[in-house]
């Protein structure tokens, strides 16, 4: 008896409250929700230049002082509503590849703004070029390096390795091409595991996987001048002349400050297939933004600008041939005044010279 007197108390005091609520002054449903989007759904994707359809749903027009529909650089439509259903066909020939909002924003009668979101994700409307790699020439490569990061300033050839622990060998290090050794080295330190490095001006950086640290060397000495933090992993790494490019594993390359690591923009990378992952080793050459893509034997070349992949390069046979005991093709490096190109890969006992030959 004493639950049940318990429970029909709860149960009286619920209804009291309730009964209360009720007296209160009502918020009807179109105060709440005074226009909303029925089109387009969130996520929803389309191709660069393609026409989306926008429909917004008016619930209550007298409530509508101002509403408001515009993208990040443009207004579709701003004013008063007179009707309960407005449609809208809006281009997307100006819109940037990858993610885009479009809102709404509302002004009811009573000054309160609400505003609703849409992402819409823009591809690409052209395909990118297909290249197949041939090999050049072929130089001895340490297979000690589990290869991160490689890259030439003149005619000297530097490359960032990974590994943990005290045997780890995560190293920044100067290589002669010719004979593959390692003529100078500094290990990073057992706790860090290397990854993507470049050179701007005299300053070497290095990034770690998970550690959030990018280390800053002289380029001559190797001599440690300075760290820099951050969050989230660190993948791959290239500069443009004026940024520092970093990859995550994710879809976006992040534009920093070489002189304090901050971020000044970002950009994301899709093909005509969509946003693609597993961005590992960039280099960068005339404008483009060359990637390995972790787990395969593809190298995609990416426009600097606006993160649409340009070109796919298919390495399979290569791989298949002077991997040997080595692990996945890592590694892209461009020596500037003969023009060359070259790529290697994790542990792998060869660096490549190659070509590509458009399919």
């Amino acid at each position: 008896m004493k639950y049940l007197s318990l429970a029909l108390t709860f149960v009286f005091l619920l209804f009291i409250s309730t009964s209360c609520d009720s007296d209160s002054d009502s918020i009807s449903p179109g105060s709440l929700i005074p226009a909303k989007f029925e089109l387009p759904f969130n996520n929803a994707t389309a191709r660069k230049g393609e026409e989306i359809r926008v429909e917004v749903s008016v619930v209550d027009v007298a409530q509508i002082k101002n509403l408001k529909v515009f993208t990040k650089d443009t207004v579709i439509f701003e004013g008063k509503v007179d009707k309960t259903q407005l449609l809208f066909e809006i281009p997307t020939d100006n819109w940037s590849v990858g993610t885009n909002q479009i809102s709404i924003e509302t002004t009811t009668i009573d000054d309160k703004v609400r505003r609703d979101n849409r992402v819409v994700k823009i591809f690409p409307n052209t395909f990118p070029t297909d290249y197949t790699a041939e090999v050049i020439k072929v130089y001895p490569h340490a297979t000690t390096s589990y290869t991160q990061g490689l890259e030439f300033d003149g005619d000297q050839l530097y490359e960032g390795t990974g590994g943990m622990g005290a045997t780890g060998r995560s190293i920044i290090a100067k290589v002669d091409l010719n004979t593959g050794e390692i003529t100078d080295e500094r290990f990073i330190g057992e706790n860090y595991f290397g990854e993507g490095i470049t050179i701007l001006g005299d300053k070497l950086y290095q990034l770690t996987w998970q550690q959030h640290t990018c280390f800053v060397y002289d380029k001559n000495s190797l001599e440690l001048l300075d760290t820099y933090t951050y969050t989230g992993e660190g993948w791959g790494l290239c500069n443009d002349g004026e940024y520092l490019i970093m990859s995550d594993g994710t879809e976006r390359l992040y534009f920093r400050d070489p002189e304090t690591f901050a971020i000044r923009k970002t950009m994301e990378v899709y093909s005509n297939q969509g946003p693609l992952k597993g961005i590992n080793e960039l280099e960068y050459i005339n404008g483009k933004i060359y990637a390995n893509i972790y787990t395969t034997n593809q190298i995609v070349i990416i426009d600097a600008k606006t993160g649409v992949v340009t070109g796919l390069i298919d390495a399979s046979l290569i791989a298949l041939d002077y991997r040997e005991t080595g692990e996945v093709l890592n590694g892209i490096a461009y020596k500037e005044s003969t023009k060359q190109l070259f790529i290697t890969g994790k542990n792998w006992p060869n660096m490549l010279e190659i070509g590509l030959i458009e399919q």
